[in-house]
């Protein structure tokens, strides 16, 4: 008897032709969650690379964060001299201190920021904007007032690289990059 075409016994490459497909398929599956899952904007390899989401175009316009404390000195060797410096405001101080940090290339000229805005306190220092670079940014000298309400108001302004800090969990280490400028308070 003739044998017929669809008698259902299989060729000799079948099952390596069901594990090539199935093998494709599965390939397939993973680009396409791999690519859907890729978190976008910041790359992260061994050595964990932090990189600067601030957007300095924002640094000349209006908006971005430029907050400071009120009654607070911070001192530091002066970068730029606020008896020659004046504005009208505490964030365009701020913003003065943000455009010498605005390189990616190292570290900022300026890290620190003190502002004089009250007019009867300060008298003829209101406006003075002192530019300042810190010995260490994570741990600014400040001048204490002696328990005298302090006239000015400080910030500070942490570059590319700077301001991450650690938190030892049982989990590993935690890095956090601050971001004095937007909440002054919490750092």
């Amino acid at each position: 008897m003739p044998r017929r075409l669809n008698d259902g016994d299989p060729g000799r490459f079948t099952a390596a032709a069901l594990l090539f497909i199935g093998l494709i398929s599965c390939l397939v599956v993973y680009a396409v969650f791999t690519a859907l899952l890729r978190p976008q904007g910041h790359k992260l390899d061994s050595a964990v690379r932090f990189t600067d989401s601030r957007d300095h175009s924002r640094v000349d316009g209006g908006g971005g964060c430029c907050r400071g404390v009120d009654n607070l000195e911070l001192w530091g060797s002066a970068v730029k001299w606020g008896t020659d410096f004046k504005f009208n405001s505490s964030d365009e101080c701020c913003k003065a201190c943000k455009v010498m940090c605005s390189g990616d290339d190292g570290p900022c000229l300026c890290d620190s920021w003190v502002f004089c805005g009250d007019k009867e306190a300060c008298g003829s220092k209101f406006g003075e904007c002192w530019l300042k670079k810190q010995k260490d940014v994570l741990v600014p000298a400040r001048q204490e007032g002696g328990g005298q309400k302090v006239m000015w108001t400080s910030g500070l302004i942490f570059g590319q690289g700077q301001g991450i800090v650690g938190f030892e969990t049982e989990h590993g280490v935690l890095h956090v990059k601050l971001h004095p400028e937007c909440a002054p308070h919490s750092v």
